[in-house]
């Protein structure tokens, strides 16, 4: 004998049948998450002040010359310019949802190109005067840019411009990667922890838990026409492909 099931049950079934191949996919599916692009400020020089007296200059400090304002210098400035570029060329720039630096003019200007061709501000943390109290050196807004990357919201897509003698630690402390690795990150000769170079780019991918993963390590070299290329990891790998998005 045939047994009737009623509609409304036998249509339940299917949207069950239906929700429960469908959890498994979603389980598998790539859960969203942040990718930061990291880098030292470009090349600088000291800032300089025309004087009352021709062909005098005098330096821009406070009244101690405990801290003087730094600026980018003509090969900074290109290599700023080509960094913009790079993005555009990846077609990264119009992924970009936040360009962060610091209270320092050098990181600012090496994001300026950024900003123009993104449209984004760029946010100093802190944002504080080159030599203001308490922020006279590039220790002390360590702990700020740290907070502020840990408060990006998910899914994020951010530059962040910072310092040869905090970056790897802020790294550590705020993305919980493992910097020792001397070629991914190199440091100057007779230190420790401090980023040799200016050409160095870090992609790091970060998780909704706030742990990072670095994804590419890429060397940016500046050519004779003002452009620069990536030349993949320092190890070679990805030697010179494109570079897009993760999550495309």
């Amino acid at each position: 004998m045939s047994v009737r099931v009623p509609r409304i049950v036998a249509v339940l079934s299917i949207v069950g049948l239906a929700l429960s191949l469908l959890v498994p996919a979603l389980a598998l599916a790539d859960p969203p998450k942040t990718v930061l692009y990291l880098v030292r400020h470009t090349d600088t020089q000291m800032k300089l002040n025309a004087t009352t007296e021709a062909g005098k200059f005098s330096d821009e400090c406070n009244e101690k010359r405990s801290c003087c304002t730094v600026i980018l210098n003509p090969l900074g400035q290109e290599r700023a310019d080509a960094l913009a570029d790079w993005f555009v060329q990846q077609r990264l720039a119009a992924t970009l949802t936040h360009l962060l630096g610091t209270n320092k003019p050098r990181t600012v200007q090496t994001l300026q190109g950024l900003a123009d061709v993104t449209g984004l501000p760029i946010e100093q943390t802190p944002p504080e005067t080159e030599c203001a109290p308490g922020f006279l050196t590039t220790q002390g807004s360590k702990a700020l840019v740290i907070a502020a990357i840990q408060a990006l919201p998910l899914q994020s897509r951010a530059v962040i411009a910072n310092h040869s003698d905090t970056m790897y630690e802020i790294m550590r402390v705020a993305l919980g990667l493992d910097t020792s690795d001397p070629i991914d990150f190199p440091k100057q000769p007779g230190t420790t922890d401090r980023i040799d170079g200016f050409n160095n780019l870090w992609i790091v991918e970060v998780d909704g838990g706030g742990h990072g993963r670095l994804l590419e390590h890429v060397v940016l070299d500046l050519q004779a026409e003002g452009r620069i290329f990536g030349l993949g990891r320092a190890r070679g790998v990805g030697d010179g492909e494109d570079i897009h998005d993760p999550s495309e």
